[in-house]
């Protein structure tokens, strides 16, 4: 029975090309939008991680918003031996490592890691070994790990690197093994030291622990819960954090609004799908509605109800398996872009990278299960049910004059997805845009700022006067360059990078009940507004007179002069840095420049304030200084300059993340470009589908009742009274439509609004242009029927019988 529906099904196909080729474009189309965000989810939220025994690793750390924080390394030395819901805690820190093999320092990304974190991922070394839990002793001699792709391009792949020293960081370090390219923590790691923790240090660490053969999660977290008074007293009063909290690993790497966003988007694709199978269940019907006196001789000479429906759902299978094999590409392709697009601005990692895998296609089998389902069903269930009398009576003719009411419904329906799809797409497009667009303060000229960071070794450098004075030689070796216009050392590159967020208070001010007020501050040389052209509007800025034996001074931007001292002078006023803290200082503001945005165009635009280099000895953020050059041409065509220029103070002194402004902008925003740009096609594709199927639904039902409206014109109806009687279905179509859908659109908006990307719920400036939209192009999609029906000839007409 099932080959000879196949068979039948396959030549009513082969018959009708058109309608088949359209069916399989329009739910391939919708089932490689879902496969594409399913895809996204699967790497983000479901897929395992490619550690043995993933299902129990968990992360350790304080309780954040977006994700499971780190812990402090004292906490970390109480819980190692103490949980014995873990059998194994490991931690790591993430670390430049400068290496020379010889031939000059080169930097790669790295991390610090125990001997137990290896442990605890499962890698075995491609050659020798990996750490032992004496490599994590304080004063053990230095060893490294490195990865393959180092191993291969810096040593040529020798057989014989074991036992190699090499200088790490400016000091000798022996190679003791070789890990496999497939491993891949931190992401983008590409040599490893060992993690060593001194007593009372406090440093910050992510921690990671794996779960005891007969321990549950919820055992891990019982425990942990009563360590919380414990672990905060081994915390100084200055360093008391949000208590300790365990959950699966994966939360501890992927940021919760990550998974957020991927689910949001998984849903847009799923109403995608389900306009999709709307459109083919319309076509699907028009094609049985055509058949109907088939149908009803079918029935009427004994063929089953139960033959009749699996009849109408191999036609819809066969379509469905063509759009799989239409959909799986469109997925793949999906996914190159987003590689492409995200690999462009940072680096890749193969955590979270999409890719069309098992799972994926497993997922796109039952979709195209669950698609045959929906497209078919209806059709299905008109077609078991004919109208044997009318059928055989009036044969194809009269199929039509009782358009089914099911897919007057159906419109309804394509009508309500379509407007929550473009409410979706449009609330990200505004708020996004807009953002994007946004002018940055010190961005006026990106594509002509180079920015480099430098590694060097901390030996060397120990004190921070040594440290200050390694930049101002290197700023002045490259301000001497006739192709540079400025040149600047800073911990900040405006619209890209923060310095630190640190707060501030008035002197003898007390601490208010919501905290001290938060700023953006950057610790800069006194060539930091001519490198990126920052006006300043009040007082000097930093000169030769700020040295580090000099009263202390600031100059802050024009948003903090207004929320400190609103329409006052700010000029020398002083502030209070740290407040609260050991490291508490006064400093005076000696001059306000235009309001500035240090930090990246997702966080919180907060007030802006500089202290210049020579007086940020003993400060934490002076030691990711970097160097900005303003070139008078390209930026990237002084790369190897400023490599030189380096050197030329320190061969040992590893430049590395060299880009231009401009493209470090672009490294901040590229999570807003891949939302907006996701959003847009799915609200596109939304559009189009609503535009086909509401065509479709017209232009059928003009054509069948082409006998009605010829008599109409043989007795004087007007062309007013013609178009009325014809397009009254669109309009009760597409009001009911809208009105559901606008009523469904109102929670999905909240669920899209986020203050950090300005997206807001219930945007009439959203939902207005929509309506509009939807009835434009609704409007468009009704004229050629429209138009067809004025033309029906009436002598034509009456001859239809």
């Amino acid at each position: 029975m099932i080959r000879h529906e196949l068979r039948g099904a396959w030549r009513r196909l082969k018959r009708r090309p058109g309608y088949a080729l359209l069916s399989v474009a329009v739910l391939g189309v919708g089932l490689g939008m879902v496969l594409f965000v399913f895809s996204l989810v699967n790497s983000l939220v479901l897929k395992p991680l490619p550690y043995p025994g993933a299902d129990r690793l968990v992360a350790v750390g304080e309780s954040l918003t977006n994700i499971i924080g780190d812990v402090d390394s004292d906490q970390f030395r109480i819980l190692q031996g103490g949980l014995r819901s873990l059998d194994l805690l490991g931690a790591y820190d993430d670390a430049g490592i400068s290496l020379d093999s010889g031939n000059g320092a080169v930097h790669y990304t790295g991390c610090q890691l125990t001997a137990s974190m290896l442990k605890l991922l499962g890698v075995e070394p491609l050659l020798g070994r990996g750490f032992a839990a004496a490599d994590d002793a304080p004063g053990a001699p230095a060893v490294v790990l490195l990865s393959e792709g180092v191993w291969r391009h810096a040593f040529g792949a020798d057989p014989h690197v074991l036992g190699r020293a090499v200088r790490i960081n400016g000091e000798w370090a022996t190679v003791v093994g070789v890990l496999p390219a497939s491993f891949d923590f931190p992401s983008g790691a590409q040599a490893w030291l060992p993690l060593r923790l001194t007593p009372g240090a406090h440093r910050r660490i992510a921690a990671f622990g794996r779960l005891a053969p007969a321990a549950q999660l919820d055992q891990a977290r019982a425990e942990l819960a009563a360590w919380s008074g414990r672990l905060q007293d081994a915390l100084p009063p200055t360093q008391q954090t949000q208590r300790l909290i365990v959950g699966p690993m994966l939360q501890g790497i992927v940021p919760n609004d990550a998974c957020h966003w991927a689910w949001l988007m998984f849903g847009a694709g799923v109403l995608v799908l389900l306009l999709a199978c709307t459109n083919v269940a319309n076509l699907q019907l028009v094609q049985t509605l055509q058949r109907s006196h088939e149908l009803a001789l079918r029935s009427a000479l004994g063929g089953s109800r139960a033959r009749l429906v699996i009849g109408a759902l191999v036609e819809s299978a066969l379509l469905s398996v063509a759009a799989l094999a239409v959909a799986l590409p469109i997925a793949h392709a999906g996914d190159q872009w987003l590689m492409t697009t995200w690999t462009a601005s940072r680096p890749q990692s193969s955590l979270v990278m999409p890719v069309v895998d098992g799972w994926v296609v497993v997922f796109g089998m039952v979709a195209a299960a669950l698609s045959t389902a929906l497209a078919g069903g209806i059709p299905a269930w008109r077609a078991s049910r004919p109208d044997l009398q009318d059928a055989l009576r009036d044969g194809n003719k009269g199929s039509g004059s009782k358009f089914a009411r099911a897919a007057k419904i159906m419109v309804v329906a394509e009508v309500a997805l379509t407007v929550l799809l473009l409410v979706g797409a449009g609330t990200f497009v505004r708020a996004l845009n807009a953002l994007l667009e946004q002018q940055i303060t010190g961005a006026t000229r990106a594509h002509q700022v180079l920015t480099a960071e430098v590694a060097l070794p901390p030996k060397a450098y120990g004190s921070d006067a040594q440290y200050i004075q390694f930049f101002d030689d290197v700023v002045e070796r490259l301000r001497r360059n006739p192709e540079v216009i400025s040149a600047t050392a800073s911990n900040t590159v405006p619209g890209a990078s923060l310095g630190s967020h640190e707060h501030v208070a008035l002197p003898g001010q007390a601490k208010p009940l919501d905290g001290w007020p938060e700023v953006q501050m950057g610790i800069v040389d006194r060539h930091f507004l001519d490198t990126y052209d920052v006006s300043l509007r009040e007082g000097r800025f930093f000169d030769a007179r700020d040295t580090a034996d000099s009263a202390a001074v600031a100059v802050i931007d024009a948003k903090m002069a207004q929320s400190i001292w609103p329409h006052q002078d700010p000029l020398n006023r002083e502030l209070v840095v740290y407040p609260g803290k050991p490291g508490a200082r006064i400093v005076r503001v000696i001059g306000v420049i235009e309001s500035l945005q240090l930090d990246d165009m997702l966080e919180k635009s907060l007030p802006g304030l500089l202290m210049p280099m020579d007086q940020a000895a003993g400060q934490a953020p002076l030691r990711s200084l970097g160097l900005a050059v303003r070139t008078r041409a390209d930026a990237y065509a002084f790369v190897q300059p400023l490599t030189d220029a380096v050197h030329g103070v320190d061969l040992q002194a590893a430049v590395y993340d060299v880009h231009s402004q401009a493209r470090d902008m672009a490294s901040t925003r590229v999570g807003l470009v891949v939302l907006t740009d996701v959003f847009s096609a799915l609200g596109l594709v939304a559009l189009i589908l609503a535009a086909a199927g509401l065509y479709g639904v017209l232009a059928f039902s003009v054509e069948q009742r082409t006998r009605e409206i010829g008599i109409r014109r043989a007795i004087g109806a007007g062309h007013g009274a013609i178009l009325c009687e014809a397009g009254k279905v669109l309009f009760w179509q597409l009001g009911l439509g809208l009105g559901i859908g606008l009523v469904l659109s109102s929670p999905w908006s909240k669920l899209l609004a986020d203050p950090n990307l300005r997206t807001r719920a219930q945007d009439p400036a959203v939902f207005i242009p929509v309506i509009v939209l939807i009835v434009l192009v609704s409007a468009l999609a009704a004229l050629l029927p429209l138009l067809r029906a004025l033309r029906v000839d009436p002598a034509v007409a009456l001859r239809y019988e």
